[in-house]
């Protein structure tokens, strides 16, 4: 996927996201000397990221010198076959006359999604990907209200498992038998949990202590 950035009107906010991005993807940044910096974290997370990343600074102050420099870069991308797909991060409405351009002359066989961040953009884009499913999944709207009562009932358990296995070997594992009890269902599965992350001798003794909790 290529990402080319307005950074002069997106700032910082525009790369939300970056620890999303993969190998295979490419980040374009245009800057110009009104906008020459951005917070450290997002720079490190392309670094970490391992993909592609080049950086345009607009060379001398002109109306919308950025603009048509991203629009010649897409064209530079599309015309040389490089990628059929482009995010323009940016909140400046004027580049849907270059999605139209584009949707218009190659139909889907060239595709540009606007969008204000990087981690809007994989969505904007319809990206089918793992990373995209939980972007979603953590973009999904939630009570808060339901929210904190499960919060509350983590902390109660949490509690009485650090209690159940005070002074064992098992005391620093508690996140572990937590995760069992997130996700088995009965008590057979959580017997069969418990002996596959802990092995048979400690694993029986975290399954008779929960049973002795009656969390199940």
């Amino acid at each position: 996927m290529h990402f080319l950035i307005d950074y002069e009107n997106v700032r910082n906010l525009g790369m939300r996201g970056t620890h999303w991005l993969l190998p295979t993807d490419h980040v374009i940044i245009f800057f110009s000397e009104g906008a020459p910096t951005m917070e450290q974290r997002y720079l490190n997370d392309i670094q970490e990221s391992g993909c592609r990343f080049e950086t345009y600074k607009l060379l001398m102050k002109r109306k919308n010198g950025l603009d048509f420099y991203i629009a010649t870069k897409v064209g530079e991308l599309f015309g040389s076959k490089q990628c059929t797909r482009a995010v323009l991060v940016s909140n400046d409405t004027g580049f849907q006359a270059i999605r139209d351009f584009w949707q218009e002359r190659s139909g889907t066989k060239n595709r540009v999604a606007l969008s204000e961040s990087i981690e809007h953009g994989i969505i904007a884009i319809n990206e089918a990907s793992e990373r995209a499913e939980k972007i979603k999944s953590d973009r999904r709207q939630t009570d808060i209200g339901h929210f904190y009562a499960a919060y509350q009932e983590r902390l109660a358990l949490r509690k009485t498992l650090e209690e159940a296995f005070a002074n064992t070997p098992l005391s620093t594992r508690i996140k572990e038998i937590e995760t069992i009890l997130d996700t088995a269902r009965t008590p057979k599965v959580i017997y069969l949990d418990s002996l596959r992350h802990f092995g048979r001798k400690d694993g029986q003794t975290v399954y008779r202590t929960l049973k002795s909790c009656r969390h199940f």
